[in-house]
């Protein structure tokens, strides 16, 4: 029988298809692009504030920031641009 915490986290799960349908299209689209490194995480409707963005973040690798959450980022530098998308790296180089 299933203890208190495991019947709370199996009533809680999310079915992986539930998951892919409550992402933006444009994440979809940018997951297709093999850019060559580990994307920590998607960002769309973002604004710039200096160096770094501000906007909504989807499939954070951190686990920190829950999908649609508004989020800002440190300090950011261009990589390189593909149909459309931007790869972004922060300035330590640790992430993208």
């Amino acid at each position: 029988m299933a203890n208190p915490a495991m019947k709370h986290f199996f009533d809680h799960a999310v079915d992986p298809l539930e998951l892919k349908r409550d992402l933006a299209s444009e994440v979809i689209q940018a997951q297709g692009i093999d850019w060559g490194v580990i994307v920590d995480a998607y960002l769309i409707n973002a604004a710039r504030v200096g160096q770094s963005y501000a906007g909504l973040v989807y499939n954070d690798q951190s686990l920190v920031s829950s999908n649609g959450m508004t989020v800002a980022t440190p300090p950011l530098v261009l990589v390189e641009t593909r149909a459309g998308f931007k790869l972004m790296r922060s300035l330590s180089g640790k992430d993208y």
